[in-house]
């Protein structure tokens, strides 16, 4: 990764957790571009580089969130979404420590995004 992929990365991540944060206060229709940058700390016109508008951002926060999500499991994530997706609801059976614990840790850890989706 050079030096401009990890900048635009880092900005992108802040704008994410702006948009975490955001939805903790208020609903999402109520969320201005202008509240995202001001807490982001950036400009509007930083946000449009980025994005088209605030959908496009939810869009990559989901993203973002998932692939936090998935860091904290020990097996690798691309195998553990394709078992996932190719189990039946029988077949699945998630109640195991080597999923719940990892799962339970990600709660605790983003109490924020729980409380973001549970609001919204």
């Amino acid at each position: 990764m050079n030096k401009n992929e990890s900048k635009y990365f880092y900005t992108a991540t802040l704008f994410d957790e702006a948009l975490i944060y955001l939805l903790n206060k208020k609903d999402i229709e109520y969320i201005t571009v202008k509240e995202i940058c001001s807490k982001a700390g950036f400009n509007r016109s930083t946000f449009y580089l980025h994005y088209e508008n605030i959908s496009d951002l939810v869009d990559e926060c989901m993203e973002y969130i998932n692939n936090k999500f998935f860091k904290h499991f020990n097996e690798d994530s691309a195998n553990f979404i394709n078992k996932i997706s190719k189990s039946s609801l029988n077949e699945l059976n998630l109640i195991k420590s080597k999923y719940l614990v990892p799962y339970l840790s990600f709660i605790k850890e983003n109490k924020n995004i729980f409380k973001a989706s549970l609001n919204n």
